[in-house]
């Protein structure tokens, strides 16, 4: 195993550049930079700073950068005075809805390239070298641990903690690398925060009233490749692994993976849990008998009250278990590699399966005993025919060697609940039944689970 730490130094996170390590055009002339800094402002930005003596002075310095995942390079003008020594200065706004226009918020442990362009009087030009800054949260002193592609940021004597995140990872990088049909995979940062205190500045910003009913345990930001956690969290194994697992769907699916629907990406990510418990199987059986399953093609995201979106998240599991159990995980990564080229869900799953969502919703039906939808002319509307339970349902657990489960929301910290940071239910702890004898009586007379599956999930 290849692992180093690394301490990264307080409050800042700093690049230094000699003036020996740039690369000029062939009309560079006399421009030599003395210094150059990189700041970390998170969370409203990155300065950057630059000091430069020339023979003629100095017209005009730009700076590239461009997140490490994109090939998008954007530019910004230092500000300066002229002169044959200048210092220059810019500021890249970060924030959402900031003077920059920036919408998409940024978090910490995303990587940026940059270089600087510097233009004289006369002419001439001197371009850097393109180098790497990560973007940390400078209120912490960082240290990292890595192994392939995987690198967990993480402060405090939390050594212990953070080989537990990175094993969880790779777990997970390994079991779905497969079912996904990847390869080679690009750097992955995971960054893990010892409190919700200190994690809540770090989440994208959402309204007051939700913040302070929903603590996110994780949340994946695919595009750029990152992963925040809330390390002490007794499920860390799989709040990583279930988060993680997104990353390496938007890998694997490519083109399409805007296109993947809720159920799909949250039950892959669910199949790639490698920590998991019975409260899936449990919102799925109480979805059963309360007539609240619905059809697969409605379930594009993950709408209604948080009971609602619990059993959608334990229906999406066992739908997608039963996909790559009894298909195969062979033709699981052919389905993502088909969505990527035909970028759509039903025409790739008909190339390699042979049947659509709606198949694929009635044959997942008629195994676990529940009739399939007969007309589907409505379902498109509010109102869509329920599917009533056959007189000899079977649900059949997921193998232990391929867990897939993640805990519903619980109470955590006085009245709040919590989410893995997937957009689960927020507000109170959802009101699907947990008591073990409450669901003896709705398993019992059908089979459906063994008393072994009964336990309350952990809190």
């Amino acid at each position: 195993m290849v692992s180093f730490r690394v301490s990264l130094a307080l409050g800042v996170a700093l690049l230094m550049l000699a003036a020996s390590g740039a690369v000029a055009s062939a009309d560079e002339g006399d421009i030599s930079i003395l210094s150059e800094e990189v700041t970390s402002q998170f969370p409203d930005g990155i300065s950057f700073d630059i000091s430069l003596e020339s023979s003629s002075p100095i017209d005009e310095i730009r700076v590239f950068y461009r997140s490490e995942s994109t090939a998008t390079t954007s530019y910004g003008y230092l500000e300066f005075e002229p002169g044959l020594t200048s210092e220059g200065h810019f500021f890249l706004d970060t924030s959402v809805g900031g003077e920059g226009g920036n919408t998409t918020f940024v978090p910490p442990g995303a990587v940026f390239r940059y270089s600087y362009e510097v233009t004289d009087e006369t002419g001439n030009v001197l371009r850097t070298e393109e180098k790497e800054f990560v973007y940390t949260d400078p209120r912490f002193e960082w240290m990292t641990i890595s192994e392939g592609p995987l690198t967990v940021y993480h402060y405090g004597p939390t050594e212990k903690r953070a080989e537990t995140i990175l094993q969880s990872a790779l777990e997970a990088v390994t079991n779905m690398s497969r079912v996904l049909g990847m390869g080679e995979m690009e750097p992955i940062n995971i960054v893990a925060y010892n409190n919700y205190r200190h994690m809540v500045t770090a989440l994208p910003p959402r309204a007051q009233a939700v913040r302070e009913e929903l603590i996110t345990q994780g949340q994946a930001f695919t595009n750029i490749r990152v992963l925040l956690v809330l390390a002490f969290d007794e499920d860390i194994q799989g709040i990583t692994s279930h988060e993680l697992t997104h990353i390496l769907v938007d890998n694997a699916a490519g083109r399409a993976y805007a296109l993947i629907p809720a159920w799909l990406n949250e039950g892959l990510a669910e199949f790639g849990n490698v920590s998991p418990n019975e409260s899936y199987d449990n919102a799925l059986l109480y979805g059963i008998y309360t007539r609240r399953l619905k059809p697969l093609w409605h379930l594009k995201t993950f709408s209604g009250d948080p009971d609602d979106v619990i059993i959608a998240y334990g229906q999406s599991r066992s739908v997608v278990s039963y996909l790559i159990n009894t298909y195969s995980e062979e033709r699981m990564a052919q389905f993502m590699a088909a969505m990527d080229q035909t970028l759509s869900v039903d025409d790739a799953m008909m190339r390699v399966y042979g049947f659509d969502q709606r198949g694929l919703d009635s044959e997942w039906r008629s195994r676990i005993g529940l009739r399939p939808f007969e007309d589907v002319a409505d379902v498109d509307g509010e109102s869509f025919p329920t599917a009533t339970p056959s007189p000899t349902p079977a649900i059949e657990s997921t193998p232990e060697a391929q867990p897939t489960r993640t805990p519903m929301p619980r109470e955590d910290e006085g009245e709040r609940s919590t989410s893995p940071g997937c957009n689960r239910g927020s507000g109170s702890s959802a009101s699907i039944p947990l008591d073990p004898f409450f669901l003896l009586l709705l398993a019992g007379p059908l089979g459906l689970f063994p008393l072994r599956r009964l336990r309350r999930p952990r809190v």
